[in-house]
């Protein structure tokens, strides 16, 4: 069994079978004609955030912003009250570090506490998850949606469903990649699979560059296969995954 991520970034030959035009090309134009621009409250377009020199370990700081606007969306708060609240943090901090220790594969071990200056970064990027929320105001917010696993893909959470659209996080200093449109289309398919279909458009937001990229589901699809519809892509891809024994071509 495997990921949904090692999924995305592995089995190259079946990705250029069943999605021919995701190329660097079509990757570039989805980074430049689908971004939604995102404000803040006063109005203005959000721009990077440099990672500050004191932060050792960006990706949980990342995990933290996440998990701090996670408990937020679960308890109704503001994001504001949630980073005054001690107690919250600490469930966020601890949640942060179990998550990327499973992420990174690694044993549970002892790690020093969160610094300032990395609080206070993760509540910087918590606070842009607003900007998001604004694209689709009134939308109601899941964190985690999950999906049934298929074949050797197993069980998976995605970030963030807002109204129709299925949201990808990925808090860096990199554009969006190919294998962050694999990985949202993998959900999709699992989606299909287990008869839900629960969105039409899919993005990619990203707190450190303050960006928001949405595509409507039907026509990406259809121009990423060359033609295909949308259930037949799924279908092939969950096909492969029940059919194969996997063992990992590469990673890229």
């Amino acid at each position: 069994m495997i990921s949904e991520r090692t999924f995305a970034r592995s089995f190259d030959s079946v990705w250029q079978e069943v999605l021919p035009l995701l190329t660097p090309h079509f990757v570039a134009i989805f980074n430049q004609a689908y971004e939604v621009a995102l404000t803040n409250e006063s109005g203005n377009e959000l721009s990077v955030l440099p990672v500050d020199d004191g932060i050792e370990h960006p990706d949980i700081v990342s995990e933290f912003a996440f998990q701090l606007a996670k408990i937020a969306c679960t308890k109704g708060l503001p994001l504001g009250l949630v980073a005054m609240d001690a107690s919250l943090t600490e469930t966020a901090e601890k949640n942060a570090v179990r998550l990327i220790e499973r992420y990174e594969g690694s044993q549970p071990h002892k790690m020093a506490p969160m610094s300032e200056v990395e609080r206070l970064e993760g509540f910087r990027l918590c606070e842009r998850y607003s900007a998001l929320y604004s694209v689709f105001p009134g939308s109601p917010v899941e964190f985690n949606p999950r999906f049934q696993g298929a074949g050797f893909i197993n069980a998976s959470e995605g970030d963030i469903s807002i109204g129709n659209c299925l949201v990808e996080v990925k808090t860096s200093t990199r554009k969006c990649r190919g294998r962050d449109i694999r990985q949202l289309i993998i959900y999709l398919a699992l989606d299909a699979n287990a008869s839900g279909n629960r969105w039409s458009c899919v993005g990619v937001f990203n707190p450190r560059r303050g960006t928001f990229h949405r595509a409507e589901i039907d026509p990406l699809i259809l121009r990423l296969s060359g033609g295909k519809p949308p259930s037949d892509v799924f279908a092939e891809l969950v096909a492969f995954a029940e059919s194969y024994e996997p063992a990992i071509e590469r990673t890229f």
